[in-house]
């Protein structure tokens, strides 16, 4: 991933926390912080450093001391050096565990630095649920509201139908968005109805009606859905959402990676608040 344009990422703050951790009682943290902006190695060397990343997981609350930005960033980057020496991945189906030997590929596609950034953005979005009430027309007269989640696929799926297609790119790429989630950070969920999701307002068993197979697919799909949208185009993610339907499951193995070993059981402390 090219530093450079992960400076332009990170908020002064974030920049901030690195030399407050790395460099306690620096002179003139201001004009480290510059550094940091122009200098790519430096910065990387930080990112990567393993004090930045045990002051994150060693606190009950790393979200608080740092940005979810800086976080994700940290983490992705301790993921991709994992990889550097790990000749496998794991994939786990029906209670089972299976070797692959695709780390290669998966750190390829870490190495794209619009793809990280796109899985930066979208594990921050997941911080928190959202979620808004439109009136829709059932017949002349009459109304009704439809509540959407950004959490609930089957709400995101009716929303996006009630739009003009030219502006169906916000739900169709959270759909994709919550498939990925999903089958990365949370895989034990996956078609199993009676799970809750920590802080959740609603039972998982909204969405979570399909296999991997079948998160795989509809992640596939509405990646791909989005990709082709004008406004895809204009905003210049149809390259990286493209990438991302056609390398769906090498993507959720980052995200598995670092929930299974880095978040562990303390994920809920992360997400969907």
């Amino acid at each position: 991933m090219a530093m450079s344009e992960l400076s332009l990422h990170l908020h002064d703050d974030d920049l901030a926390t690195l030399v407050k951790i790395l460099m306690p009682g620096h002179r003139n943290p201001e004009r480290m912080i510059r550094v940091l902006r122009d200098d790519r190695d430096i910065l990387e060397g930080m990112i990567r450093d393993d004090k930045v990343f045990r002051y994150l997981l060693d606190d009950r609350e790393p979200i608080i001391r740092a940005s979810p930005h800086l976080f994700f960033t940290v983490m992705l980057h301790r993921v991709k050096n994992d990889l550097e020496t790990q000749a496998f991945t794991v994939e786990s189906e029906n209670r089972q565990q299976m070797i692959v030997f695709d780390s290669g590929k998966v750190y390829e596609l870490l190495d794209q630095e619009k793809v990280v950034r796109y899985l930066i953005d979208m594990l921050t979005s997941f911080i928190r649920i959202n979620s808004f009430t439109i009136p829709i027309r059932v017949k002349k007269g009459i109304w009704r509201k439809l509540k959407v989640s950004d959490f609930d696929i089957d709400s995101l799926m009716q929303y996006s139908q009630i739009l003009d297609q030219e502006h169906r790119l916000g739900p169709y790429k959270r759909i994709a968005d919550i498939c990925l989630f999903i089958t990365g950070v949370f895989p034990e969920s996956v078609g199993d109805r009676s799970l809750t999701f920590f802080g959740a307002r609603s039972p998982l068993g909204i969405t979570s009606g399909w296999d991997r197979a079948g998160y795989e697919q509809h992640g596939r799909f509405f990646y791909s859905e989005a990709s082709r949208l004008r406004a895809a185009h204009i905003l210049e993610l149809n390259p990286v959402l493209s990438t991302l339907s056609e390398h769906f499951s090498l993507a959720a193995k980052p995200l598995s990676i670092m929930s299974s070993r880095y978040l562990g059981l303390f994920k809920d402390r992360f997400f969907l608040q």
